[in-house]
């Protein structure tokens, strides 16, 4: 047998391997490149992501700790409250004072032609309110509307709880009056 001798030209086979390997390459290379956009991209965005976060986080911890200044003031709040007696003092109308208490709502008529049944009725059921309480604490609070109370009427419950302070005082008894114009 005869060997046949085949020619095979490699320099054609050579260029099209070393084509398609430069076609991979810049694949390649251009999947590198967009990788590494990409990378950079999600790092990026992770950075601005942990920023929130600890921008959240610390929001977080300041709404904790106003949580739990709130629910601490309230307990004080509370503890107050329960330790003291706190009678409102209204000058409801032009013909009413309204004595405001835990237990309910008592009625002063006022007269103007006769301030002095007011005042003796008021005194006489602010004192009571003051005897019967054990809390030792006291606080009246007068509320009124300036453009709604006529002088007389302010300076006689002025002058009356004014009184009942003194009286306290010289009983040894702390007496806290507040003063609340409704109107401001």
């Amino acid at each position: 047998m005869r060997r046949r001798e085949i020619f095979i030209e490699l320099t054609s086979l050579l260029d099209v391997i070393m084509i398609m390997l430069f076609v991979l390459l810049t694949q390649a290379r251009t999947q590198t490149a967009d990788a590494i956009a990409e990378a950079g991209a999600r790092q990026t965005e992770n950075t601005a992501l942990r920023q929130e976060v600890e921008t959240l986080r610390g929001e977080l911890v300041g709404a904790q700790d106003a949580a739990e200044s709130a629910r601490r003031q309230l307990l004080s709040q509370d503890l107050v409250l329960d330790n003291s007696l706190v009678v409102t003092v209204t000058a409801a109308d032009r013909s009413a004072i309204r004595l405001e208490v835990e237990g309910g709502t008592q009625t002063v008529s006022y007269d103007w032609e006769n301030e002095n049944y007011a005042r003796n009725v008021l005194r006489a059921a602010l004192r009571q309110q003051l005897t019967d309480t054990d809390r030792p604490a006291v606080f009246l609070v007068f509320q009124y509307d300036r453009d709604a109370i006529y002088r007389a009427q302010y300076e006689m419950i002025r002058d009356v709880l004014q009184e009942l302070k003194l009286e306290a005082a010289r009983q040894g008894s702390t007496l806290n009056i507040l003063e609340l114009d409704t109107k401001s």
